[in-house]
C-alpha cells in the first residue's frame, strides 16, 4: 500500500490525540471542581455545617491544617530521628539502553515500592478531621528523608552482554519519602460527618484527593498550567492528524483518478477493438483468420514459445494455460498484427 507509512503514522497520532484529550478534559474537570470547592476552617462549627449538608457530607471541600497521627507515627527506616504518618520506600535502576539510531541513553526504571500509613489527622487547634486513605492521594507532596545512589560494579561479561542486549546497569538508587507529623498542609476530598467525627476521604465521583503543601490557589495555578501544556499538544496532535488525512486524501484522489483514466481508456480501446472487428467482418474473412477458440473475430494473439496465431483478444483473456492448437504451455502472449 504507497500511503501504509502515512496511515500508520495518522494511527499514532491518533492514539496520542486521544490520550491527550481525555487528559485535557480530566484537567478541566478537576480544575472547575477545584475552583468551586469551598475552602473551610477547622473549628468548632465545622461538623454544624456538614450537618446542614445532605447525607452530612461535601462532594468536595478543601480544608488546612496540621498533620497529628493518631497513634504512634511511623519512623524513618533510614533516619530514625524523622517520624511521620505516610512513608514509601523506592528502589530505581539507573541503566543506559540503546536507542534509535544506535545512541545510548540514560534511563530510569522503577522496580520496587513500598508504602506504609497510620491514620492521622490535620488539626487547627483543638480541633481535628481524619484523613482515610491518604495514600491514595493523586497529588502527594512529602519530604525526601533519605536517597542513596550505588553504581553497579560490571564484570567484563557484563558489558559484554549490556553491548549485545541493548541494556546496561549503572546503579540503584534508594530512596525515602514520608509525610512528616507536624506538617502543615491542604488537604481536598470529600467531606463528611459520621459517629466518630469528620473525615476526608477520597471522593465517591471520582475527583481527585490532594495532599499537599500548596495552597488552594497555587494549586489550581498548577492544574490551570498543566490544562494549558495539554491543550497545546491536543492542538499539535490535531493539526498533524490533519495534515496526514489530507496526504492520504489526496494520494486516493489521485490512485482513483488513475483508475478511472485506465478504465476510460480500456473502453475507448475495446470500442476500438470493436470497430475495426465489425469492419473486417464486412470484408469477409476465410476460416483460417478467425480465432480457433470462437470463430468469430479475427486471430489477433500469438502464444509463445508455439507460436501460434490461434486466439481472439477476448479468448486470450480467458485462455491461459496451453495452446488450443498444440497445447504447449503459454509461457506469454503478444499482440499479433496480420496483414
Amino acid at each position: 500500500m504507497e500511503y501504509l507509512q502515512e496511515a500508520v503514522l495518522l494511527g499514532i497520532d491518533l492514539l496520542v490525540l486521544v490520550v491527550c484529550s481525555n487528559q485535557y478534559y480530566k484537567l478541566r474537570k478537576n480544575c472547575r471542581a477545584l475552583k468551586d470547592a469551598p475552602q473551610l476552617q477547622i473549628d468548632d462549627q465545622l461538623a454544624d455545617r456538614l450537618r446542614k449538608e445532605p447525607d452530612q457530607k461535601l462532594k468536595y471541600a478543601v480544608i488546612r491544617g496540621s498533620v497529628t497521627p493518631i497513634g504512634t507515627a511511623l519512623r524513618s527506616a533510614m533516619s530514625p530521628s524523622v517520624t511521620g504518618v505516610l512513608q514509601t520506600m523506592t528502589l530505581t535502576e539507573h541503566r543506559v539502553a540503546r536507542a534509535m539510531f544506535g545512541f545510548w541513553q540514560e534511563e530510569k526504571q522503577i522496580i520496587h515500592v513500598s508504602a506504609n500509613e497510620t491514620p492521622f489527622r490535620l488539626v487547627n487547634g483543638k480541633q481535628g478531621v481524619e484523613i482515610v486513605s491518604g495514600l491514595s492521594a493523586e497529588l502527594l507532596d512529602m519530604d525526601t528523608v533519605y536517597e542513596n545512589y550505588e553504581p553497579s560494579s560490571l564484570t567484563v561479561f557484563d558489558h559484554l552482554f549490556g553491548l549485545f542486549s541493548g541494556v546496561r546497569q549503572k546503579g540503584l538508587q534508594t530512596t525515602e519519602e514520608m509525610l512528616r507529623d507536624g506538617s502543615f498542609i491542604t488537604a481536598v476530598g470529600e467531606l463528611e460527618l459520621d459517629d466518630t467525627g469528620v473525615r476526608l476521604h477520597p471522593p465517591s465521583n471520582g475527583w481527585p484527593m490532594f495532599l499537599t503543601t500548596a495552597t488552594k490557589s497555587t494549586l489550581l495555578k498548577r492544574l490551570e498550567e498543566a490544562k494549558s501544556s495539554t491543550l497545546l499538544k491536543v492542538i499539535l496532535s490535531g493539526t498533524i492528524s490533519a495534515v496526514l488525512i489530507v496526504l492520504i486524501t489526496r494520494k486516493l484522489y489521485k490512485r482513483k483518478k488513475q483508475e478511472w483514466e485506465e478504465d476510460k481508456l480500456r473502453k475507448q480501446l475495446e470500442q476500438s477493438r470493436a470497430t475495426r472487428r465489425a469492419r473486417m467482418r464486412t470484408t469477409g474473412l476465410a476460416e483460417e483468420q478467425l480465432c480457433v477458440v470462437c470463430i468469430v473475430n479475427p486471430k489477433e494473439v500469438i502464444c509463445l514459445p508455439c507460436g501460434h496465431v490461434c486466439l481472439c483478444e477476448n479468448c486470450a483473456q480467458k485462455i491461459s494455460l496451453h495452446c488450443p492448437v498444440c497445447r504447449t504451455v503459454i509461457e506469454t502472449k503478444a499482440a499479433a498484427f496480420i496483414s
